[in-house]
């Protein structure tokens, strides 16, 4: 590698011939671009759960859910981010008004109105932080919004919904939820929904001699659901799914009895069961005044599909229902130890100080593109780097951050610098990465660069 030691690199050119976006062949800075950002959005509560409803896709198929949001974008003119959680609903569009958007919403759910809160411009941005971090959320700091949120922003680029410069906006929420929640230690003193379900289930699983659990459904949720059971010591686990036969050759635990049953067989049949666990994604009820949960006895009955899966008339007199309204009343008694005004008050000056910076790299789209750039490339030598060597898992974990940390330091340099700089940035990290990789990653990593300072644009 002596032949790069000496080389001086200076991407200022490449920064500079991507200082602007173009969009119909005019040159268009991007701060003009976020004044036409806007979004119309629901948190859930008693009074608008109707509303909910008909607006949230969290009871659709994939497919439906896409068709749902081509068709918004198509009539809006726009493109559309449709978000959806267990406690909320929200919908963001680029190049449209707030009372478009809306307007939009409402004749696509058929709805006449909708008491939406609305944001325009940077207020969007704002909000969309404060959602991701837990700031907004029902517990303070909640875990699982982030991981959603970003699930929700990679099924939007696959699917080709949103472009270069939304998916731009919406790294730079991601961005600024990972200074939050380091900023008030949200990953590490926090419950998510399923902690208090997991304590409610503990608590029933001590009281009684011998149980029976029935999860309905076998998504990501019940799939969960179930793991969560063996670990506290279930035994009897009967697991209703549409297709059961999947799992016919499903192995288990020595000494667990675990079944597949299909909706047909299970509410043909007189069960028995100390909890029903509800994961089923519906846009209907599936249990309801008509339709009978068929069990028999007294049981506890936990409902985390929304919209509901299992309605109260549906269960018998010693049958007790804990659906969303319950687990949210929950998460709000458990957050009173939380000084919130004081948390509010810090994060917002936090937020502000964030958004100086988001401005920022705005106004200079060429730095905002080449960090994408660089950050992509560092991610595809991590891989690369995991592949070709073997490693203890715990330095594998470190290949990742470590290549986003390079990738800053790589974007932070403001003026011309050698590579040996860059070599010897490398190599003295105190991560615990073995000396030989260090060694081939400070050259792969040299010699990406040396590259990128014989061209002119990206």
């Amino acid at each position: 590698m002596e032949h790069f030691e000496q080389s001086v690199i200076d991407l200022s050119r490449i920064l500079r011939a991507h200082s602007m976006d173009q969009i119909e062949g005019h040159d268009l800075n991007p701060l003009d671009l976020m004044k036409n950002v806007s979004m119309v959005t629901m948190k859930i509560d008693s009074s608008n759960v109707e509303h909910v409803r008909y607006l949230t896709t969290e009871g659709l198929s994939k497919q439906d859910r896409l068709k749902f949001i081509k068709e918004l974008s198509s009539s809006s003119g726009s493109e559309i981010f449709e978000f959806s959680t267990c406690n909320r609903v929200l919908y963001v569009g680029f190049s449209i008004t707030t009372d478009q958007l809306e307007q939009c919403v409402l004749d696509s759910t058929s709805l006449t109105s909708v008491p939406f809160e609305k944001y325009q411009g940077l207020d969007v941005w704002r909000h969309l932080v404060k959602v991701c971090s837990g700031l907004d959320s029902f517990i303070m700091g909640e875990l699982q919004v982030m991981s959603q949120f970003r699930n929700s922003v990679a099924w939007h680029r696959k699917h080709g919904l949103v472009s270069t410069f939304t998916a731009s906006f919406f790294e730079h929420v991601v961005s600024a939820n990972r200074s939050v929640r380091k900023e008030f230690d949200f990953n590490h003193t926090t419950e998510s929904m399923l902690s208090l379900a997991t304590a409610v289930v503990e608590e029933k699983l001590a009281s009684i001699d011998h149980s029976h659990t029935v999860v309905l459904g076998y998504g990501d949720m019940g799939m969960k659901a179930v793991e969560v059971l063996l670990s506290l010591g279930e035994q009897k686990i009967t697991i209703v799914t549409r297709t059961p036969s999947k799992y016919d050759t499903m192995e288990v635990d020595e000494g667990v009895e675990m079944r597949f049953l299909s909706f047909e067989e299970w509410n043909g049949s007189k069960n028995e069961a100390s909890m029903v666990i509800s994961t089923v994604r519906s846009v209907e009820p599936i249990y309801h005044q008509k339709q009978k949960l068929p069990i028999s006895g007294e049981s506890t009955v936990m409902d985390f599909s929304w919209p509901p899966s299992i309605e109260e008339p549906s269960l018998s007199a010693n049958q007790t229902l804990l659906g969303m309204m319950h687990w949210i009343k929950t998460a709000r008694n458990v957050g009173e130890e939380w000084d919130y005004k004081s948390i509010i008050d810090k994060s917002e000056v936090l937020i502000q100080e964030i958004e100086d910076n988001f401005v920022a790299a705005l106004s200079n789209r060429g730095n905002a593109k080449f960090r994408s750039f660089m950050y992509g490339t560092l991610e595809e030598l991590s891989t690369q780097w995991t592949d070709s060597y073997e490693l203890e898992s715990s330095e594998i974990a470190q290949l990742r951050p470590f290549s986003r940390e390079i990738a800053t330091w790589i974007c932070n340099q403001s003026e011309s610098f050698r590579t040996r700089d860059l070599e010897q940035m490398v190599q003295t990290t105190n991560r615990p990465i073995p000396p030989s990789l260090l060694k081939q990653m400070a050259k792969d990593v040299t010699e990406t660069v040396f590259r990128l300072n014989e061209i002119t644009t990206l």
